[in-house]
């Protein structure tokens, strides 16, 4: 029994490891959006929509914890994720009617990312690089949803249709991957957006090492 104990309390720890670390976070919060960042436009928008609703709900989560008990916060915080959601949406809908039709129920679905916001605000919940604030990882989060979803927008529209900034590329528009515009690719230049987030924590992990080693 100690020894399961052991082992479920060592595979606790690289769990919580991993879910602190940039990577985690860029993947986390760009997720919800990755379906309808097929151009830049769907992904500037449906990121701009991610990173507010982030941004509302670090806010509110915290005013909520304290005028709310253990058995309202839930219903309470639900309400506010709710209503976040549908004012992002309608200003999307009053600032841009095409891009709203287009982004479609994936714009309420920033509501995913403003609840798991609460939820971890709620546990003090800190990842890197802002490792001792939860409304910087908020920020940080927000941030990286928008980048992330307007570079997979751009991936996406580039090597779908071949259109860059409304100026069309003959030879892409040519021979376009059929695999791009799709979730398929999205999650493609997703991991491909992970992997270079991994690799400059690495090499940051690297050099405090060579640093400390060095003292």
């Amino acid at each position: 029994m100690a020894l399961n104990q052991n082992v479920i309390r060592e595979q606790d720890e690289r769990i919580a490891d991993f879910v602190r670390t940039p990577t985690f976070v860029v993947t986390a919060a760009a997720l919800p959006g990755l379906f309808v960042a097929t151009s830049v436009v769907n992904g500037a928008a449906i990121g701009i929509a991610t990173a507010v609703a982030i941004l509302a709900m670090a806010l509110i989560a915290p005013v909520t914890r304290r005028f709310t008990g253990a058995f309202s916060y839930l219903p309470v915080t639900l309400l506010a994720g709710a209503m976040v959601s549908v004012l992002v949406s309608f200003a999307v809908r009053v600032v841009e009617p095409a891009v709203h039709e287009a982004l479609g129920i994936y714009l309420p679905l920033t509501c995913v990312n403003a609840m798991a916001v609460a939820f971890v605000a709620r546990e003090g919940f800190s990842a890197q690089p802002a490792s001792k604030s939860s409304l910087g990882t908020a920020a940080f989060a927000a941030v990286c949803a928008f980048a992330t979803l307007t570079f997979v927008g751009f991936i996406n529209g580039m090597l779908s249709t071949g259109e860059v900034f409304g100026l069309t590329m003959p030879e892409l528009a040519a021979s376009p991957l059929s695999i791009f515009g799709k979730p398929a690719g999205s999650l493609l230049v997703l991991a491909l957006v992970a992997t270079f987030v991994q690799s400059i924590c690495d090499v940051r992990a690297k050099s405090a090492a060579a640093k400390e080693g060095e003292r």
